[in-house]
């Protein structure tokens, strides 16, 4: 079953490294340059999973989960940083990514985080 994610990253360079980790996995990809071209793409469609940096040039990538969570009961989101020591470890959500991240593990948390693979912890995935 086809999903559409989007990816919020200011950096052009992970947007395409985005481009080519889905690009034959049948979900749909929506890239944003921006944390207010996100906004808009948050408020014009619907998505199943929203994958941002936590450290956008015009804005933050917690505010932007909070934002698609706003906007989508249950909606999922994974976070991505080459910032993790810029913020308080509680400003991070429990599960995030550090770049350069594995890419297994990150294929396995958005399947999980789409529903195509149990969670972990789940007690499905035993």
């Amino acid at each position: 079953m086809s999903r559409k994610i989007l990816v919020a990253d200011d950096d052009a360079a992970m947007l395409n490294i985005y481009g080519r980790i889905f690009a034959g996995t049948g979900h749909t990809l929506s890239k944003a340059a921006s944390f207010a071209e996100a906004e808009r793409l948050i408020n014009s469609n619907t998505y199943d999973l929203l994958i941002t940096d936590l450290l956008l040039q015009d804005g933050v990538g917690t505010d932007l989960i909070k934002l698609f969570e706003e906007k989508k009961a249950g909606a999922k989101s994974l976070l991505v940083t080459g910032s993790v020591h810029e913020v308080a470890p509680e400003a991070l959500p429990a599960v995030y990514f550090e770049k350069p991240f594995n890419l297994q593990a990150f294929m396995e948390a958005v399947e999980a985080a789409l529903g195509v693979l149990p969670s972990p912890g789940d007690p499905q995935a035993a």
